[in-house]
């Protein structure tokens, strides 16, 4: 066996096979350190986050270091008398916390354990947590095992830490001097990466948060924790859970109803309103004990940076002079299945086509710009063109582009078309739907090919573009009218990705709330009658409505007052159901201005509606004039 000193000198030399025997995540990191020409001698200059841009991404990350906060304490308590420090990082290698053991004397490891550094893998090589965070899975990197020889003293294992979806969003890092193969450390570092993620899984917002265990906790502690919207899809699920009911959070909705036979208002019944724990069915039969073990309601901020906060990128980073910007501009979809799955696309897009659908005014060409500025392309161009908007005449020159003189009013100079102008971006074709037939063949043989002939022209032009499509329309019905074209439905439907219609998602209001932050003056608020309207409407217009509303409402309002429901358009509040709007303004008023009595009295209004209804939410919902999801809101309320 050769030693490792020997592998290094081989793999210097250009020689990778003996390498093959290092652990599998280690050998590629080499590989990819080899490939971006970094030295495996000499120094290191690590790189540090300005104060300002620590400060933003601190911020940024909050409810992950919040949630992290209690277990990394625990870690260090637990490892840093035997001279392991402990380094937390996010997803791009930043150090967010850092808890150096006291026993420390290596200059390089005093120099690396500092909040703010950058240590990404293509700055300082081979480390634990890029390996970690890259196999998704607990890595060891002992001395020459690190890509650069400056590390050779750092002795290190990490392990990654996910997000409710399942998406690696951190590192937990520990480092010591000495060689110690631990287990027992090792056991706690794993540990404490899965309590993390229960963290983030207890505290998210607009949902239910139940650990299940089997009789006698045949789990060895591992409990599967799931979270659960108020629609009763499953919004995040812990790694223990997500194998054990066979789940991929990140690219599929599940809902309560696919998992249990049991109804979804045991979880309130059972375990929100009386704090019991309670008894859950598989489909196949298998039986699990549970509990709600949702996080204080101080905890569970609805604030929406926060909400957005795990998945944003930071601002600009300099590094050694270079500049990575923040392109990505957050909008709240207000649906945990909508994040899952734009976070899930990303993954996607550089090596599939992705195909939006969804209604008309649901956000579709908002998660466009948002999949392509948060991809790798995102520094390309980002090309859109709507193939309903555009004359039948016209759209085949825009899209294609055209020569001199290839018809009448040509340009003398010809013009580039749609698909070049993407290449090396996003091309969004938005009502793919509504596309001529015949230019579904041709840009089918573009897709093919990867090549573009513009009009009046004989020599293809290469192209290489993202390519993002949506349409409302529904496309197999299309397919069998003969409308569009099969293959090139196979060609662009690579990722599908489906955003739910205003009404079905679980947070309304701060969809409304996220969208007047963006068009209102700084401080502007909706009373607690415009919140109830935006709830109990059911928004046929989906958030391109909901934006005019809400616009329209700014401007009736006086400056330094709330929006109340007086403001809102008069045909949008002669749609609702004067009762419904009555109930749930007594209701939210209630709430927002601590009557006890009055507020008593609509919880038990709540109450006795389920109660007459045999449990049945649906029928519960419907005598109470208000959505189902809303009802299950203020059941959350009530236990609150």
């Amino acid at each position: 066996m050769h030693s490792i000193s020997v592998i290094r000198s081989e793999f210097a030399k250009g020689d990778y096979s003996a390498a093959r025997m290092l652990d599998h995540p280690v050998y590629e990191s080499w590989q990819r350190c080899s490939s971006n020409k970094l030295s495996m001698d000499g120094g290191v200059d690590y790189g540090f986050l300005s104060h300002q841009q620590l400060g933003d991404t601190l911020l940024q990350h909050k409810p992950l270091l919040d949630s992290a906060s209690d277990p990394l304490e625990r870690l260090y308590r637990s490892l840093g008398g035997a001279g392991w420090s402990v380094l937390f990082t996010d997803r791009n290698c930043h150090a967010l916390r850092v808890y150096p053991s006291k026993n420390v004397s290596e200059p390089g490891i005093a120099k690396a354990f500092r909040q703010g550094a950058v240590l990404s893998e293509e700055l300082i090589g081979t480390s634990a947590m890029s390996c970690a965070m890259a196999s998704q899975r607990f890595v060891r990197v002992f001395g020459q095992e690190h890509y650069k020889s400056f590390h050779s003293s750092f002795n290190c294992a990490a392990s990654p830490v996910f997000d409710p979806q399942g998406f690696v969003c951190a590192s937990v890092d520990i480092t010591n001097e000495a060689p110690n193969r631990d287990n027992g450390a090792f056991f706690l570092l794993e540990a404490c990466a899965r309590n993390i993620q229960n963290e983030l899984i207890r505290t998210l917002p607009e949902a239910i948060v139940v650990e299940l265990q089997v009789a006698g906790n045949q789990f060895g502690g591992d409990s599967l924790v799931l979270a659960f919207g108020y629609d009763q899809s499953v919004t995040g699920g812990n790694q223990v859970s997500q194998n054990f009911f066979g789940l991929d959070l990140r690219s599929s909705r599940v809902s309560f109803d696919d998992l249990f036979d049991e109804a979804f208002a045991v979880l309130f019944d059972r375990g929100l309103l009386r704090d019991e724990p309670f008894q859950l069915t598989l489909r196949g039969g298998i039986r699990l004990f549970g509990r709600v073990i949702n996080a204080d309601e101080k905890e569970s901020t609805r604030s929406y940076a926060a909400r957005a906060s795990l998945f944003d990128r930071s601002e600009s980073v300099d590094i050694e002079g270079d500049s990575v910007p923040n392109r990505s501009s957050r909008f709240y979809f207000g649906d945990q299945r909508v994040e899952a799955a734009l976070k899930s696309s990303l993954n996607a897009v550089a090596r599939l086509p992705v195909l939006l659908l969804g209604e008309s005014g649901v956000g579709k060409d908002v998660m466009a710009r948002m999949i392509h500025d948060a991809s790798y392309a995102g520094n390309g161009a980002f090309v859109s063109l709507n193939c309903a908007s555009i004359p039948e005449s016209l759209i085949e020159s825009e899209l294609f582009g055209y020569d001199s003189g290839a018809f009448t009013g040509a340009s003398k100079t010809g013009q580039m078309g749609k698909i070049q102008q993407a290449d090396g971006g996003t091309l969004f074709l938005d009502e793919i739907g509504d596309m001529p037939p015949a230019l579904q063949t041709r840009l089918l043989r573009v897709l093919e090919t990867r090549e573009v002939i513009r009009l009046g022209a004989s020599k293809p032009v290469k192209v290489n573009f993202q390519l993002i499509c949506a349409t409302n329309r529904d496309l197999s019905a299309a397919i069998n009218s003969g409308l569009f074209r099969q293959d090139l439905f196979y060609r662009i439907n690579g990722y599908e990705l489906q955003i739910p219609a205003l009404r079905e998602r679980a947070d309304i209001v701060g969809v409304a709330q996220s969208i007047l932050d963006e068009v209102a003056a700084p401080g502007r608020a909706f009373a607690a009658s415009a919140r109830s309207l935006i709830d109990a409407y059911a928004w046929p217009g989906n958030v391109r409505e909901l934006r005019n509303a809400i616009i329209f409402a700014d401007t009736q309002t006086p400056t330094g007052q709330a929006i109340e429901a007086k403001d809102f358009p008069p045909a949008l509040q002669q749609q609702i159901t004067p009762s419904v709007q009555d109930f749930t303004i007594t209701y939210e008023s209630t709430v927002v201005n601590g009557d006890g009595q009055l507020k008593n009295a609509c919880d038990d209004l709540i109450l006795k509606a389920i109660d007459e209804c045999g449990g049945n939410m649906t029928q519960a919902a419907k005598q109470l004039g208000i959505g189902r999801a809303t009802l299950y809101r203020k059941l959350a309320k009530i236990k609150h």
